[in-house]
């Protein structure tokens, strides 16, 4: 549904990976996006000699969603291996036609009788009608569309689109033009956002402007410059005239039709939009904003839950995490208040890396140590290697800590895109809970192992949702601490650093957008709560209240689901528990709404009580 972020992958959230929340992910989270129902012409009927076959019409159901979606998501494509050839469609009629078949899906859904299918069906129409529910839903709020800010904007990844396609041969150059040349077309749809909102009193936040406007100048470059430029290393496959072709006609199109496009609507945004733009933050000053947030946090944390009630959460868990700190704090022995330890903390430059080659050191050995365990604790290990890089230094100004990009089909191993900026304001105390999260068993074990599951409809394979993805992540990072993984006091110090960093989102998140919490007063309860620098308070407090609302709630959210449905079996089957076997039934279909994970797992300890000993 347009108008609503994919999860972005990433303790920040990674830049989308393109058009479209350790670290976006909104969502972006820089990977896989999740699948929202697209529209065409509607779901066919099913076939006549299947007629009265649940599971068949099932299937049929989910593969005409699925083809669809391979046709309208370049993300999507990207990631299967397909030639991408058109660009995200950010119209209005593409969102009513989103709608549209998203009903029929759901009429067709009503038709099945859902006791008539197996386990694993019952999840998939679970998936299909959860997610056509909120499409249909959603639609009312195409004009809240947030097309501009760092997270959220489509230039932000357009570089990151154009950087993973191939160019290899001539038609495989000729796609990549084909889609340059569609870049003022978005652009287009882009002002038709904007004004629309305009129109209607929905104009992003005055404190979010200059990011904004500085965005779309510093797209404004040299063919040879700016994100379209090519690395002569990519055409390897041309010959030197196939290449010269290549670079003139593309320094035609950025130079004739892209600059100018950037140049018309950069001063629509100076002369038009900035003028208009309010100074407060957050969904609830705008008319609607209010319900538009409530239903961004069910969306985003798959849970029937209130903001009122996510910001209790949130408290609860940050005292929670306050007290096992000040346990870490005694242990070492210091000598002073929990605020001089917190100084101190900050100001020892032993605990701050020397280099970006250290960090990404750190996290891959602290990953590889937990793979170590893998058979130990887990089913299932996925075939994908991981590994880290840094992040473009173009984007370390913009994300708090980076993200994590899965295998595609032109590189098997899947990476954490590390932020090596800054290194005064990173300690390296958190960086077992990141390599957790991000690689091992986080990120890249989960989503790794769902592509890899072949028993899965293709549209489960690729589905993510918010809270699944970034609460297992989080779920990592703390089961590193249960397992004894962390011996460093200080480093079990930083797992908690890290996680009370992502808590206190639950608390700040709606505080801004819907409980009337100003920007300063976030931004003040993120100074006394976590340990970050006012360079990533002043970031992600804009991506809480003006970027991606809503989205930051999945990660404490759905970590503190997996905990409680742990919890739950654990009660349920006594000595009967197994955590291996747990892992391997929570992980095993993949990413789900947190509703229908714990039907899932209802159902595994029915089945588990039934069975003999």
């Amino acid at each position: 549904m347009h108008g609503i972020q994919p999860p972005r992958t990433g303790v920040a959230g990674a830049p989308p990976p393109a058009a479209a929340p350790l670290n976006r992910v909104p969502r972006a989270t820089a990977f896989l996006v999740a699948l929202l129902i697209g529209a065409c012409t509607g779901v066919p009927d099913p076939d006549p000699g299947a007629a009265g076959s649940a599971t068949e019409s099932l299937r049929q159901i989910a593969d005409a969603v699925w083809e669809y979606t391979l046709e309208r998501d370049p993300t999507v494509r990207l990631f299967q291996g397909l030639a991408v050839e058109n660009l995200f469609d950010y119209s209005l009629q593409a969102a009513q036609a989103d709608a549209e078949l998203a009903q029929s899906v759901l009429d067709r859904l009503a038709d099945i009788e859902v006791a008539a299918l197996g386990h694993d069906d019952q999840l998939t129409y679970a998936v299909l009608e959860r997610d056509a529910e909120m499409t249909v839903e959603g639609l009312q709020y195409f004009w809240f569309t947030n097309v501009l800010t760092p997270y959220s904007s489509p230039l932000s990844s357009l570089a990151r689109l154009f950087e993973a396609m191939l160019l290899n041969d001539v038609t495989e150059a000729s796609n990549y033009l084909t889609l340059m040349r569609q870049v003022p077309v978005m652009l287009q749809q882009m002002e038709m956002l904007l004004r629309g909102g305009m129109e209607r009193g929905f104009v992003v936040s005055a404190a979010n402007m200059e990011a904004v406007v500085e965005l779309v100048r510093s797209t404004i470059r040299p063919h040879d410059q700016g994100p379209f430029a090519i690395d002569l290393s990519r055409m390897a496959g041309l010959d030197s005239s196939q290449q010269r072709q290549l670079l003139e006609e593309l320094q035609a199109i950025v130079e004739v039709l892209i600059n100018p496009a950037l140049e018309a609507f950069l001063e629509v945004l100076e002369t038009e939009y900035a003028p208009a733009a309010p100074l407060a933050v957050g969904l609830a000053q705008y008319p609607g904003g209010d319900d538009y947030y409530r239903y961004l946090v069910r969306y985003h944390t798959t849970l029937e839950v209130t903001p009122q009630q996510v910001q209790a959460i949130g408290r609860e868990m940050i005292a929670q995490m306050q007290e096992e700190m000040s346990k870490i704090q005694q242990q070492i022995g210091f000598d002073g208040t929990t605020a001089q330890f917190r100084q101190y903390l900050r100001t020892n430059s032993e605990l701050y890396p020397s280099s970006p080659e250290e960090v990404g050191e750190r996290i891959l050995r602290a990953a590889n140590g937990f793979f170590a365990r893998a058979q130990e604790l887990f089913p299932q290990v996925p075939e994908a290697p991981f590994g880290v890089r840094r992040l473009a230094p173009s984007l370390e100004g913009s994300q708090t800590y980076g993200y994590y990009n899965p295998p595609t089909a032109t590189d098997s191993t899947g990476y954490y895109n590390f932020n090596g900026s800054r290194l005064n304001e990173r300690s390296w105390m958190n960086l077992a809970g990141l390599a957790y999260h991000e690689l091992f068993p986080g990120h890249h074990f989960q989503i790794a192992l769902q592509k890899e599951n072949e028993s899965l409809p293709e549209l489960r394979r690729a589905t993510m949702h918010t809270a699944y993805t970034e609460g297992w992540g989080s779920y990592a990072s703390l089961f590193g601490l249960e397992q004894g993984m962390v011996q460093d006091p200080l480093s079990r110090y930083g797992v908690y650093m890290l996680e009370i960093f992502l808590g206190t989102r639950l608390v700040v998140d709606p505080g801004m957008n819907g409980l009337g919490m100003s920007l300063e007063e976030a931004r003040q309860f993120m100074r006394d709560t976590t340990f970050e620098s006012e360079t990533q308070i002043a970031t992600e407090s804009l991506r809480y209240s003006t970027d991606m609302p809503g989205q930051a709630l999945g990660y404490q959210m759905g970590k503190r689901k997996f905990l409680q449905l742990r919890a739950k079996a654990q009660a349920a089957l006594g000595d009967r528990f197994d955590l291996r076997q747990f892992h391997g039934v929570i992980l095993g279909p993949g990413s789900l709404p947190m509703t229908v994970l714990e039907q899932h797992v209802d159902w595994y300890i029915e089945q588990t009580l039934a069975a003999p000993r």
